[in-house]
């Protein structure tokens, strides 16, 4: 019996306009992000008994609570309403990162990109693309297929003249 493939959806959506490429990435879903949802309810009730029982006084767990709370609250709305928008010009690649529409922006000169690049993801940090500006490596598109990586990079490389990394 023949062996059925199963072709996979990319998970980017290209829009090739006239003045830009626009390259949109969801947020990748995970069921850890359940587990957090829990955790983050449990975290808060917690939190806010110790808020009323410690509030005239300072105190480290407070300050660790309010942290971990914010970041998990960032995390969860990252996942279910995030993505990041990459604007590739001839002049400009923009990164974008949103959250359910609410976002910040970077702005970078292609004259000043160098080797764009697949990164793979190993121990636990994802795959992603990758390129250096400066000193500095700037990354998107987390969790990215090796394959759906390598077609960005090249729809990116028809709209800017990125240097390879030897120069």
């Amino acid at each position: 019996m023949p062996t059925m493939v199963q072709h996979f959806r990319r998970r980017s959506s290209v829009s090739d306009e006239a003045e830009e490429l626009r390259i949109s990435i969801p947020a990748k879903w995970d069921w850890a992000i359940l587990f957090l949802v829990f955790w983050l309810a449990f975290w808060t009730y917690s939190g806010m008994h110790s808020w009323r029982t410690r509030i005239n006084h300072f105190s480290l767990f407070l300050l660790v609570w309010l942290f971990a709370e914010l970041w998990a609250s960032y995390v969860i709305l990252y996942a279910l309403g995030g993505r990041e928008i990459i604007l590739a010009s001839s002049q400009a690649l923009t990164r974008t990162k949103k959250i359910f529409g609410l976002g910040w922006s970077k702005t970078y000169l292609v004259r000043e990109i160098r080797d764009l690049r697949f990164q793979r993801g190993w121990n636990r940090r994802p795959s992603r693309i990758a390129f250096d500006h400066g000193a500095r490596t700037i990354t998107f598109g987390a969790y990215i297929e090796e394959a759906e990586a390598y077609e960005l990079m090249n729809r990116i490389r028809q709209r800017c003249a990125i240097a390879d990394g030897s120069g």
